[in-house]
């Protein structure tokens, strides 16, 4: 089992995976009406659970795991709003290509 893959599902009782064969996070929403694919890079999905780890109000309890808290805090706002939390996901994956393509640019 990838190491992604793995702290993603230990941090939300399998709820939240990374597909690192097919490049997917894997969301099994509340209701259990299926599973949401998203094709994301594993960097990007790492900003996009930072990302709804910081902007969570209130701060959640963070302790020695910051990605396992960003990823229940991710599921908590994809169960309210998956169509918020989806566009975080391709934002966070537009930043992380914008930023590899412009250091890929400077190492010419």
């Amino acid at each position: 089992m990838d190491e992604l893959d793995g702290h993603l599902r230990r941090a939300t009782a399998d709820r939240l995976a990374y597909d690192v064969g097919s490049g997917e996070l894997v969301v099994r929403p509340l209701d259990g009406a299926g599973e949401r694919r998203l094709v994301v890079g594993r960097q990007a999905v790492r900003n996009a659970l930072q990302s709804a780890l910081l902007a969570a109000d209130p701060a959640p309890e963070v302790g020695d795991d910051a990605l396992a808290a960003g990823a229940r805090v991710f599921l908590a706002t994809y169960d309210a709003d998956p169509a918020a939390t989806e566009a975080l996901v391709r934002r966070s994956a537009a930043q992380f290509e914008g930023t590899a393509a412009a250091r890929r640019k400077r190492q010419g």
